[in-house]
């Protein structure tokens, strides 16, 4: 081990470097003159004119390595001068380059301008910067840009399209008139320019047009058929080479089946020439939010939308049953029910029956049907536990904190997920908070009236400001899933805020997401919590992509997509602890009925999602009981399930962040991927299965996919290196940790391939690494 640490150091310096003094940048200068012979490209002579005295053009160029020209236009104060530019006519002609005009005074304007075979002018468009704006006529527009302050200069585009701009501006303006289509950069009474990159020509994907043969298709998941097209060449020239791409949807509804370019070859002005793609029905338009995927065929950088493709999955689907419950203590004074001793205060004798006793019994009762629970855990309560065993005598908090632990790592290796639940108020370090220890009778106490999370920790922040949403969610779930990295569970990607408070209103929302997405968190179980209401939803609307700053809408387009919402099902939902088994039963049956058609599951990811608090959950006896009550309807409903469904292969017992990946799995517009279950851990070095997400989507060397995956928080303070593998072969290596928030980068190119998280960790190798890294980063500023 010795030798190993030694060897990991010995690279650490390796890589580190060596400092050196860095070279200063080189400043601005002025711009120089080119030779002759250099400035031949501008044409000065043919596309120059001017008025009146002390006018000047200069080709000039910038300083450093790879100079560029300007040309530079001066006028004279009785003087004018100007560039001009000429294209043939055509639909496809286009002008291109910039300028920026260098005086708060005299004439400053750009000109587009049609002429006739004679040379006539037919129509004019102009914009001013600076000076007087000439009058509108039907046949000369002009817009008017001109700088109010002496500070707001800048390049201006010269890019146009003219036949374009005159058919949409000018009342009347005919295409076939024009002969040529002219652009004039002018300078008047001491007014200055510079004109970059200024070019002409003909751009043959503006000159045709691509029409469907056919506007809608429809076709099963997995089969292929033919997309059809007409290329039309509008313009009065042959086009010789054009390429004609069939572009693959986001989200990746489809694949092309062979080559997605084809070269056209001598397009002659107005011919019309069909084409045509085999393409592959890979995902199912439920995915793309029950639209259909759109055809689209692009040429050059214009994309034109051919058709409609509807894809169904032919199923079956799969129906999730997720157990859920807010593990956290309750004293039960004031209430009409005894949940607790009602003494005013919480003790170790509540912290144990309510967070070890009766949640591990809930656990046996599951087990004993193949179901499994999803315990959100009030983890800064046992925060408050740990600090109030440093208060007490007694012995017993220390006992109960220990107890909860070992119960957490026991409990999350029999499948259980132990994931994270906000009641920040009980938090010692958060700034605010209120907790206070009664020795009389060995009880903590916090400001319940601070129970939620977004109200209490109000900016976003990153893992090193605690009282950040970002860095206090960093602080425990690090800590839920070290806990759990022996279960074989892998990242926990679930949560709920404590009082479903995740924030409300688009900004807070947003924060939220963002905070969330930061310590690789997907799932949420909030909605309409926020705002006061109920969180459960009916049977159909129980699970979505939420918008990124509205958790109680669901996203429309993949660009809004923020967390998965999911809700306690149906409207109102399975309550463990007073329904009964019989009304259990029912609300599952309501669900069975809505995901099935024709004795199978219908296509997709379906939930049914039950919700408790253990502390709520009562027995024959007093608060303490176990037995009896509601954990015999428990038992009773979860028998029904497994004889009724799940043993017919109907419904599926999962976590709630099996069930975030299974959704995430189908509906992904992107490939993402999580750590999976710990595949070894000795002598300093940890691997990792990684979980790909998305493996309908196409991957092979035409659909390289780069994902980010977030390594382990607990590792944060001692990972030094990291290696992904595939099939056990190296494919990145990365020695600059941590990064930000735990993220790596990689390429995946086979989501058939196993792909392996390797981190090396050694806190002694870790901190040398940093100190050696700034050092580096020291000497180099030198």
């Amino acid at each position: 081990m010795k030798r190993y640490i030694l060897a990991a150091l010995c690279i650490a310096l390796l890589f580190a470097g060596c400092g050196g003094n860095g070279t200063a940048p080189a400043g601005k200068t002025a711009l120089t003159p080119v030779a002759p012979e250099q400035a031949a490209m501008w044409q000065l002579a043919e596309r120059i004119s001017e008025t009146g005295e002390g006018n000047s053009a200069r080709v000039l160029q910038t300083a450093g390595t790879a100079p560029e020209q300007r040309l530079e236009l001066a006028a004279g104060n009785t003087g004018t001068i100007e560039y001009k530019l000429e294209e043939p006519a055509d639909i496809a002609a286009f002008f291109s380059g910039d300028v920026e005009f260098l005086s708060t005074q005299g004439t400053g304007q750009v000109v587009l301008t049609a002429l006739d075979a004679t040379g006539g002018e037919i129509a004019r468009l102009g914009t001013v910067f600076t000076g007087a704006l000439p009058p509108q006529q039907q046949n000369s527009q002009w817009q008017d840009k001109r700088y109010v302050n002496n500070y707001e200069g800048r390049w201006e585009s010269l890019a146009r399209e003219p036949e374009a701009l005159f058919t949409a501006a000018v009342p009347g303006f005919k295409p076939a008139m024009a002969a040529r289509y002219r652009l004039t950069v002018k300078v008047g009474q001491g007014q200055h320019a510079l004109i970059k990159g200024l070019t002409a020509g003909l751009a043959p994907a503006k000159a045709v047009e691509l029409s469907a043969v056919q506007p809608a298709y429809a076709a099963v998941l997995g089969d292929t058929l033919t997309v059809e097209a007409r290329l039309t060449n509008h313009s009065r020239q042959p086009i010789d080479k054009l390429t004609v791409r069939c572009v693959e949807p986001e989200g990746y509804g489809y694949v092309v089946v062979g080559a997605a370019a084809q070269e056209v070859t001598e397009l002659l002005p107005g011919e019309t020439r069909g084409l045509s793609w085999t393409i592959k029905a890979q995902r199912p338009d439920t995915v793309n939010f029950t639209k259909p995927w759109p055809v689209r065929l692009a040429v050059e950088d214009r994309t034109f939308d051919l058709a409609k493709l509807a894809v169904r999955d032919p199923g079956p689907g799969t129906v999730y049953y997720v157990m859920t419950e807010d593990l956290e203590p309750i004293d039960s004074a004031g209430y009409a029910k005894a949940w607790g001793n009602a003494n005013g205060w919480l003790d170790p004798e509540e912290f144990t029956v309510q967070l070890v006793q009766k949640a591990e019994r809930l656990n046996a009762i599951a087990e004993q049907h193949g179901a499994k629970w999803t315990h959100y855990t009030a983890w800064p309560a046992v925060k408050a536990a740990e600090w109030a065993a440093g208060q007490s005598t007694t012995g017993k908090w220390q006992q109960a904190t220990l107890a909860i632990r070992q119960s957490v790592t026991e409990q999350s290796r029999h499948g259980h997920e132990y994931a994270l639940h906000m009641h920040s108020d009980y938090d010692p370090e958060l700034p605010g908070n209120v907790l206070s220890y009664n020795a009389a009778v060995d009880g903590l106490w916090a400001n319940h009236l601070h129970h939620g999370w977004a109200h209490s920790v109000v900016t976003e922040g990153d893992f090193s400001d605690g009282s950040s949403r970002a860095g206090i969610l960093y602080t425990y779930q690090r800590i839920m899933e070290e806990l759990s990295a022996d279960s074989g569970q892998g990242q926990l990607i679930t949560t709920r805020a404590g009082s479903f408070d995740i924030g409300n209103g688009n900004a807070d929302e947003q924060m939220s997401t963002n905070a969330y997405r930061k310590v690789g968190l997907w799932g949420s179980s909030d909605a309409d919590g926020n705002l006061g209401g109920s969180t459960s939803g009916a049977y159909g609307q129980e699970i979505y992509f939420t918008k990124a700053d509205d958790i109680n809408r669901p996203a429309g387009d993949f660009k809004e997509i923020g967390l998965v919402e999911f809700r306690p099902t149906p409207k109102p939902s399975i309550a463990y602890d007073t329904d009964t088994a019989a009304v259990m039963n029912e609300k599952a049956d309501q669900g069975m009925r809505a995901f099935m058609t024709d004795g199978q599951i219908k296509p997709g990811i379906h939930l049914i999602d039950g919700f408790t608090h253990a502390m709520f959950m009562l027995g024959n006896g007093d608060w303490r009981s176990l037995e009896g009550g509601q954990f015999q309807a428990l038992d009773e409903h979860l028998a029904y399930l497994a004889q009724t469904y799940a043993e017919k292969g109907l419904l599926r017992f999962a976590t709630a962040s099996e069930l975030v990946r299974a959704y995430i799995d189908y509906y992904t517009p992107n490939l993402q991927a999580v750590y999976g279950a710990r595949l070894s851990d000795s002598f300093g070095v940890s691997e990792y299965a990684v979980q790909l997400l998305g493996k309908t989507l196409p991957s092979d060397a035409a659909h390289r996919h780069t994902v980010t995956l977030k390594y382990p928080l607990y590792l944060r303070d001692s990972a030094y290196r990291i290696s992904v593998l595939k099939n056990g072969q190296p494919i990145m290596n990365t020695w600059g940790l941590p990064t930000p928030y735990n993220d790596i980068v990689f390429t995946v190119d086979d989501t058939s391939a196993t792909y392996t998280l390797k981190v090396y960790h050694n806190p002694l190798v870790f901190h040398l690494s940093g100190w050696l890294h700034s050092v580096r980063q020291s000497l180099g500023r030198r």
